[in-house]
């Protein structure tokens, strides 16, 4: 929650500063900070907004780069390191060690995926440091690289952006996706009446439907990342946390596919009864998640709009020669000026990037408010 208000304020300010609002207001004068202070030519034309932004700016070098190097370490490589090694534990043929394979194989793809985006979130990160030196004025030297500097880290940060907005559509078709499955799975739910051997059984049980039809959700321990002060278990302790895992799977399942009920078994009568409610719950849960397909694709949208927007500035970088220019590059800046590309670009980003995290803030009452209320059952 923290770095969505970072976020929002940052990039608010720099909305301020593109519009030039305020100007006869503190926030303009550097002689506010450093008119008792003398601080180095340029750094002395800082105003307290730039200020501002700067600390915001470099609240996002540490935080977006200290999370890319979690993704990298604790989501990524440990845990692909644990996952392995489960994969090498011998395994039956019955449907608990089908359900714990396919979720290892699933875990493990993330983990490899969780590499990939730490090493784009962390480069972003990275960046955002030549980005507090412009708003102290320190790329106007040569200190940090200059003017070239800054280019070079905002070409660093388009760079880690593109795999980022591919995967937000990825993420936004299988939401899409997961809520048709869980719709799917509550009609069968519906059907088998808590009999779940009567509509296909082991044939309908994988690793997602076990995790819905199970009082609480399944989340096994080789879900989580692993954390570097976490005490490193021998492979004995791995062996039988894992061995548990399997026998609780075994059990649930046996007693939900089991065909006859004796009237003694009331644990299994409470396991199936349990499934009626299920259904229902699904079909809520399938809301949320299809709602936040649809927020994935306007986080796609706000990013792009971000990610063309900083483009146009590093554009008119390396093509400086307004009079001698292409005709791709004058498309690309939709026949506006140079200046005129340069400030449109910029404030679309900075903009996108002011309403992001009000969507994220917002967006969960939002999803609550607009799902539909269940019917009060009378009696």
């Amino acid at each position: 929650m923290m770095d969505a208000i970072v976020q929002f304020l940052r990039n608010f300010l720099c909305c301020i500063k593109d519009l030039e609002l305020f100007p006869d207001s503190f926030l303009w004068d550097p002689l506010v900070i450093f008119g008792y202070y003398k601080a180095p030519n340029p750094v002395s034309k800082t105003r307290p907004l730039e200020v501002a932004i700067a600390l915001t700016q470099f609240y996002a070098f540490v935080s977006v780069t200290l999370a890319g190097f979690r993704l990298i370490k604790q989501s990524g490589m440990r845990k692909l390191k644990r996952l392995g090694k489960l994969q090498s534990f011998d395994k039956g043929d019955s449907l608990a060690d089908k359900i714990v394979t396919e979720s290892l194989t699933k875990e493990s793809a993330e983990a490899r995926r969780s590499i990939f985006v730490g090493i784009n979130v962390a480069s972003i990160g990275i960046a955002f440091f030549w980005l507090v030196g412009n708003s102290l004025h320190v790329t106007e030297t040569n200190w940090i690289g200059g003017l070239p500097g800054l280019i070079h880290a905002l070409t660093v940060m388009e760079i880690a952006l593109v795999p980022l907005l591919c995967y937000m559509v990825i993420d936004a078709r299988e939401m899409f996706a997961k809520a048709k499955r869980m719709v799917d799975f509550a009609a069968l739910l519906r059907k088998s009446r808590g009999k779940l051997a009567s509509v296909g059984g082991q044939d309908i049980i994988n690793s997602e439907t076990y995790s819905w039809i199970v009082a609480g959700g399944w989340s096994p321990y080789w879900n989580a990342s692993v954390s570097p002060f976490e005490k490193k278990p021998n492979e004995i302790e791995q062996q039988k946390a894992f061995n548990e895992e399997v026998a609780k799977v075994k059990t649930t399942m046996d007693r939900l596919l089991a065909k006859d009920i004796d009237s003694d078994e009331k644990e299994v009568k409470i396991l199936r009864g349990a499934l009626n409610n299920t259904a229902e719950q699904l079909e809520d849960d399938a809301f949320t998640v299809r709602m936040e397909g649809y927020r994935e694709i306007f986080y796609f949208f706000a990013n792009f709009v971000a990610f063309y927007g900083y483009m146009l500035g590093i554009l008119v970088y390396y093509f400086d020669d307004e009079e001698n220019q292409h005709d791709h590059v004058r498309s690309l800046k939709f026949g506006m000026s140079h200046q005129d590309a340069d400030w449109h670009g910029n404030f679309a980003g900075d903009f996108m990037w002011t309403i992001e995290p009000i969507v994220i803030l917002g967006s969960p009452s939002l999803i609550g408010w607009l799902k539909p209320r269940k019917k009060a059952k009378s009696d």
